[in-house]
């Protein structure tokens, strides 16, 4: 929701005078954006051992399997023997959630096994996000009412 909150509020530093801002209600988007943005920045950083992603599929037993998998602090790596149909509702759940997955087929052996590999992008990822809040919330403090 952040990623949609700043631009526009940045946006609208350019063309509303910051007296309008109550009466357009974006004082409220700016307190709530700041609120969601101390929770960002407050949160504790991620352990330097902690592999694991939050992710929810659709609830089929091949989403449970790869949830399980990304859950694990520890595992990093899965080598998941899949037909055809199941490497691709994989590959499109983890693309569609822009998982910091890499997955890649092992074309040998019947069926193909599906290669799914954490990647540091979970922790230089959380870094960036961390260090945009801190930076969107120093801007959200200035009074913007005038």
């Amino acid at each position: 929701m952040l990623e949609c909150l700043m631009p526009m509020l940045r946006s609208a530093e350019e063309a509303l005078p910051a007296a309008e801002w109550g009466a357009a209600g974006l004082d409220v988007i700016a307190r709530d954006s700041a609120d969601r943005l101390r929770v960002v920045c407050e949160r504790a950083p991620r352990a330097a051992d902690d592999w694991s992603v939050a992710w929810t599929g659709c609830g089929c037993e091949l989403c449970g399997a790869l949830g399980a998998f990304l859950g694990s602090r520890s595992r990093r790596v899965l080598e998941w023997p899949l037909a055809k149909e199941g490497r691709r509702h994989v590959h499109t759940g983890i693309d569609s959630a822009e998982l910091p997955v890499f997955h890649q087929t092992r074309r040998e052996g019947r069926p193909y096994t599906l290669v799914l590999t954490k990647t540091e992008d979970l922790f230089t990822g959380e870094r960036t996000v961390r260090r945009q809040a801190a930076a969107d919330l120093a801007w959200l403090m200035p009074p913007r009412n005038g």
